[in-house]
């Protein structure tokens, strides 16, 4: 755990996009989230409020990722413009 918090600790102190740890530990949140909002889908009989929150979800993970890709696109042009 201490390298999480030393990750997070070196993105608040260096500029721009640097967070390898606390990228992680988002995912495996939203892992967490989605194992629970299916098992909430079974528990009460596919409750549409349930599925909805679990399509939404969904739908935030996959854009914060390609978000996070176009992060490292953009990151790694740069280093090719300055090589």
């Amino acid at each position: 755990m201490s390298g999480i918090v030393n990750d997070i600790v070196q993105s608040i102190m260096t500029p721009g996009y640097t967070a390898k740890g606390v990228i992680k530990l988002m995912f495996y949140a939203f892992y967490v989230l989605f194992a629970t909002l299916a098992a909430m889908v079974v528990v009460t009989g596919f409750n549409g409020h349930v599925i909805a929150l679990l399509l939404l979800s969904i739908c935030l993970f996959l854009t914060i990722r390609w978000f996070i890709a176009e992060m490292e696109r953009v990151k790694a042009q740069e280093q090719a413009k300055k090589d």
